[in-house]
């Protein structure tokens, strides 16, 4: 009988941004929020509609994808992050961004290219203890690797 694997631990999960201007050699994302650390939203790869003779049509189209990274206050990834922002707000410059996630339980790697940073909340909350900072990226092309 085969052994099945029941692991779907995320807290082995490591990613990388190579943003070649800034951080050439890859920046490790570390300190992450609890409850939302990385988030690929969903993607539509379908446009659909429905003629008046109630025949649907439909077409793929292309999409970019959002990726959420949240952080928490303190992480040194949020630092470099504002860097980033700061050097895209001081510069009016955009700066490509790369990205590699790797998910040892479930044994994939996905890599995303070829991104920008698209929101940056830059500033904590100051709530009863400091909140986690969100930043979302857009990226052209992901693959799993």
């Amino acid at each position: 009988m085969p052994v099945q694997n029941f692991d779907i631990t995320s807290a082995n999960a490591s990613a990388v941004m190579t943003i070649e201007e800034l951080y050439p050699n890859g920046l490790k994302l570390e300190r992450f929020s609890t409850d939302a650390a990385i988030v690929a939203d969903s993607q539509q790869v379908a446009e659909t509609r429905m003629g008046v003779d109630g025949r649907m049509a439909a077409g793929v189209t292309p999409n970019i994808y959002p990726v959420t990274i949240t952080l928490e206050a303190n992480s040194p990834t949020a630092a470099a992050f504002t860097t980033l922002f700061e050097a895209m707000s001081s510069n009016k410059q955009l700066y490509v961004c790369n990205l590699t996630i790797k998910i040892p339980s479930i044994g994939k790697t996905y890599q995303f290219s070829n991104g920008v940073l698209q929101t940056a909340n830059p500033m904590p909350a100051l709530n009863k203890v400091l909140a986690p900072t969100t930043w979302v990226f857009h990226f052209e092309k992901m693959e799993r690797v």
